[in-house]
């Protein structure tokens, strides 16, 4: 009766393990998730619960104005690198995956509160850099970019 138990408990014991390694890979959020392969600028616009926790923490009064300014200096920034010949894509997704050619990964997760309208600049090699927004010249130049 003890074998027959033992037998039983390792068994269990092998398939939970075996479910272990399953999901460590399945906590992405493959629905929420951007993929970036190659240099591109990438366009955050918060939607979605994001959006409601924004307007939230920054409050119905001051929330309009707010979104405004930041969807015009994104517009205005977007033009400017796709005149640079950088690829701009834009997504609301609130978890950006970079995978660099020597396959290496870098996840981006966007759900922090300090996340909000966001530029990232990604040269394709190094981890992304976050554009400040105000100053996207400046950001361009450090980001390392190449043209395609």
């Amino acid at each position: 009766m003890t074998r027959l138990f033992l037998i039983l408990f390792a068994a269990v014991l092998l398939a939970s393990c075996g479910q272990s390694s399953e999901q460590r890979t399945a906590t992405v959020d493959t629905i929420n998730t951007f993929i970036v392969k190659e240099p591109s600028a990438v366009i955050f616009r918060p939607a979605g619960d994001k959006l409601r926790s924004l307007k939230a923490a920054i409050g119905e009064k001051g929330f309009p104005s707010l979104e405004a300014i930041n969807k015009s200096t994104q517009t205005d920034d977007s033009a400017y690198l796709a005149a640079k010949g950088v690829k701009v894509v834009s997504t609301s997704a609130t978890l950006l995956k970079f995978i660099k050619p020597n396959g290496e990964v870098f996840y981006l997760s966007l759900v922090h509160p300090k996340y909000s309208w966001e530029i990232f600049l990604y040269n394709g090699y190094s981890d992304p850099v976050k554009a400040d927004l105000t100053d996207i010249e400046s950001a361009y130049l450090e980001s390392g970019i190449k043209k395609p």
